[in-house]
Order: structure tokens, then sequence, then C-alpha cells
């Protein structure tokens, strides 16, 4: 019975490695893909165990290494197989979901920067300086097209034109320069939320058990939360008084803050709403006029809602989620 059962593992394990395979060879042309590298090592830990999750993943990286190059092989060994293993193990030892986002978002965010600072140091690769080029080339194409653009158009609309590329020019330079550690943060908090969800989305197909989110009307940031952020903050003023450049440094904290707000805000706003004695249609549309307005200008209505009430616990859930 346990050759049996060994043998199933190991057989499992393969093909959730060719899957692997398979996700990194169509992220070369869907880039997007590749976000979706840890649901099914999340799945396999949580049939299988966290060991037969390492051997898929490790496998893989091999595969991947012959198959597409050794630069590709070494970025998903850098920055996937710890990100997976991360939400595996979370997954595998039944914590919490929110606690094993925790987990990924962490492991991706390590990953993020070791394959940052290897890259730079072996292959004399920057990437933030890529990015910024690979975006100023396709700015310089736009302008190209917008300056060959047909005589009928009128002088306005291409003042107009070039009035929005520069824009998005400055916007852009002004993002990969001071915001990068942000969309990190961002990037691998979402990573992290589609993949578990992904997972157990999945999990009753493959009968398996894997925790689930708590509903957004009662998410909740800890109150401890504004305390590190406010923690981290004082710091970067003190080292702002030792004549030490931190301006970057705060504009990410301040980011951070209000991208968490927000959602705070929007947990508080769908809680009321929940409550309200509306037809869940009507609700439906009240939220989503909410967020439209929010986008429209209208979101530090939405971020003073999320600090009220990790202030004075407007929803008096007691405990952060």
């Amino acid at each position: 019975m346990n050759r049996n059962n060994k043998t199933s593992s190991i057989t499992e394990s393969a093909m959730i490695t060719g899957i692997l395979v398979i996700i990194a060879f169509l992220s070369s042309f869907i880039s997007i893909t590749m976000f979706f590298y840890p649901t099914p090592v999340i799945i396999l830990a949580k049939r299988k165990g966290i060991k037969y999750a390492g051997l898929s993943l490790l496998a893989a990286d091999i595969i991947i290494s012959i198959l597409l190059g050794a630069t590709t092989g070494f970025i998903y060994f850098i920055l996937y197989t710890p990100f997976s293993l991360a939400l595996a193990y979370g997954a595998y030892h039944d914590e919490s979901a929110n606690k094993t986002l925790l987990y990924g978002a962490a492991a991706y965010m390590i990953s993020f920067v070791i394959l940052i600072l290897s890259m730079n140091a072996f292959m004399g690769v920057n990437i933030i300086e890529q990015l910024k080029t690979a975006y100023m080339e396709s700015i310089k194409m736009t302008e190209k097209m917008i300056s060959e653009m047909p005589a009928g158009m009128s002088t306005e609309d291409i003042n107009k034109a070039y009035e929005f590329t520069n824009y998005f020019k400055e916007s852009t330079n002004f993002i990969l320069t001071n915001l990068f550690p942000a969309i990190i943060i961002t990037v691998s908090v979402i990573a992290s939320y589609i993949n578990y969800l992904v997972a157990e989305r999945f999990s009753r197909r493959f009968s398996i058990r894997i925790n689930k989110f708590v509903r957004l009307s009662h998410f909740s940031f800890p109150r401890t939360f504004m305390i590190a952020m406010a923690a981290l903050l004082l710091i970067s003023y003190l080292l702002g008084a030792l004549k030490l450049n931190v301006r970057v440094i705060q504009l990410n904290l301040f980011n951070i803050v209000y991208l968490a707000m927000i959602l705070q805000g929007f947990a508080v706003i769908k809680f009321f709403l929940e409550r309200s004695r509306l037809s869940r249609p009507l609700k439906s549309l009240v939220m989503f006029m909410i967020i439209y307005m929010t986008f429209s200008g209208m979101v530090v209505i939405v971020v003073l809602a999320g600090l009220l009430d990790l202030a004075i616990d407007l929803r008096k859930l007691n405990k952060a989620v």
C-alpha cells in the first residue's frame, strides 16, 4: 500500500512538473502566465506533501533551464521557486489564508530583491534601467506615430496627443525611479492572493480543503500596522536629520499606507452595505458607483473611512483578520 502511495505521489509530481514547464513556456509569449506558476504547487503540496512539491519545483527548474535557457531557469529558480514553496508551505500546514498570503508575499519580495542584485552582479543587467529603456523606446515610437498622423487631424488634437505622451513619459520615469519598492510589494501581495484564491477554488475538485479568505467586509489590517508604518516613517525622518536622502523611502511608505487604507476603506463600505436593507442588485450598484467615484477622484473619502475604522473600530470586529 505504501509503495502504491509512493508511486502515485511520484506520478503526480511528474505531472505537476510538466504543467510548470508548460506555464514557463507559455509565459515566453504571454507574460502574465508566469504569475500562476505557484498554483499547481499549492495543490500538490496539499495532496502529497511539501517534499513532493519541492522535488517537482526542482525538476521543473532543471527542465526549464535546458529547454528555455540558463537565464530563464535562473529567474524561475530565484524568483518563483521560493514564492511557490512559501505558499505551498502555508497551505500544507493548514495556516490561515492571510498568514499564507504573508508567507508568499514576503518570499516574493525577498526573491525579487535577490534576483535584481544577482542579475546586476553576475550579468551586469540593471532591471530598472532596462524597464525605463523599454518604456522610453515605446514612447518614442508613439511620438513618431503622432508626427506621421494624417493631415486631416487638427493641430489641437496633435498637441493634446503630444501632451499626453509627455505626461506618460514623466509619470513612468517617476514611478520607476521612486516607487519601484512599493510596486514590488503591491505585485507580491496581488500575485500571492490570486494564486492562493485560484488554488482554493480548485481544491474541491481534487478532494482537498484549503482555508478560505474572509469576506472583504470582515477584512481589517491589525492596528499594529499603522504603528509599524509610523515607526518606519519616524526612523526615516531621523535618518533625514543625519542628512541622508530618505525621500524615496518616505514616498514608498506613504504609498503603501495609502493603498492599504483604500482596501480598508472598501471593506468598511462593503460591511455597512451588507448590513443595510437594500436589495442585492442595489447593493452591487452602489458598490460599483463608489468604486467608480473612487477612481474618479474621490479616493480621499475611502482612505479616511479606512483610517477611521482602524483608529476606532467602526465595525466592532474586535480583532484584525
